[in-house]
């Protein structure tokens, strides 16, 4: 299932790691490790239930990343599967510990309809949304929430920064707004901040990322020690963290939102021919794309419940 809860301002935060659901014809095959599900962002839609005063518009789905990383490309090739860092549908934990039983690792035929079932319907979800707020704004930010544990074998032997920011090496965003996004963490004490570091961007970053569209992507990786009690099963929350944590990205937010609406100022003042708004005019979607969009008219405002859309298993 996609969970969308629209917003009007021009913040569209994707979060593709939290959902935890397995069906039952997947789940029977994975092993105790697998049953674990130790890789996803967990409880981090806790952390960001944000105010109603940011108008954010939250597009997440419920399937695990086990199931399938709404993060990848779906074109994404099965010889990839062996590598946790670029799997479609990973075989094996981030620190490459198998996640089924042996001899049901998922084919070729397996992994397309995990495409069809899940992936197709979020990256809709994502176009449809994204395409629906920049008829509001020229500036829309997109921001791919994620979390992970401090120390991964292989991947943060180091230790993690508390706060990883990606902006595909400056080409996903303004420069200016990555350093607003940047120093409003570097500000807090205590919380180290990576930037294009581990986290470079993903797919999401690195497909809406479109400065001279009007687009501006950013990864966001969180530490889980920033909020979880335990970085491991059950992944208790920690409430004063949760707190914390909500409150800085909250601000963090907020800044963002006023920066897109500054720059949509600029650019309305600017007062451009009729030929030029037809030039800069952002839409992600296809033609046909936009004529099945069923979000809406340019208009519509929240107060509504978040809009979920059933998929099929």
């Amino acid at each position: 299932m996609i969970m969308v809860e629209e917003g009007a301002s021009p913040l569209v935060l994707c979060l593709p790691h939290t959902g935890t659901d397995v069906p039952a014809v997947i789940g029977k095959r994975l092993n105790a490790t697998g049953r674990l599900q130790t890789d996803l962002s967990w409880r981090l839609e806790d952390v960001l239930r944000l105010s109603s005063d940011l108008d954010a518009t939250i597009i997440r789905s419920t399937i695990s990343r086990y199931v399938i990383d709404l993060d990848r490309d779906s074109e994404t090739p099965l010889s990839a599967a062996e590598d946790p860092k670029t799997a479609l549908c990973p075989v094996t934990t981030l620190d490459g510990k198998r996640i089924y039983l042996d001899g049901e690792e998922p084919g070729a035929t397996e992994v397309e309809q995990r495409v069809l079932l899940f992936a197709r319907p979020f990256e809709k979800a994502v176009q449809q949304q994204v395409s629906r707020v920049s008829r509001m704004h020229r500036k829309v930010i997109v921001v791919d929430c994620q979390s992970m544990r401090s120390h991964i074998k292989g991947v943060t032997d180091k230790g993690l920064p508390v706060i990883s920011v990606g902006s595909a090496e400056g080409t996903a965003c303004d420069p200016d707004l990555l350093n607003l996004v940047v120093g409003s963490f570097k500000s807090q004490q205590g919380y180290t901040v990576g930037v294009d570091e581990l986290v470079k961007g993903g797919h999401l970053t690195r497909t809406y990322g479109r400065p001279e569209r009007g687009l501006h992507a950013l990864s966001l990786l969180i530490a889980q020690r920033a909020y979880l009690r335990h970085e491991s099963p059950p992944f208790e929350p920690d409430k004063s963290r949760v707190q914390r944590l909500g409150n800085l990205l909250e601000d963090t937010f907020s800044r963002a939102i006023d920066w897109a609406r500054m720059e949509n100022s600029r650019s309305y003042s600017s007062q451009p021919s009729a030929a030029q708004e037809q030039e800069t005019a952002v839409s992600p979607l296809t033609e046909d794309e936009a004529a099945n969009d069923t979000h809406g008219p340019a208009g519509e405002r929240p107060g509504q419940p978040p809009t979920m859309l059933q998929v099929a298993e």
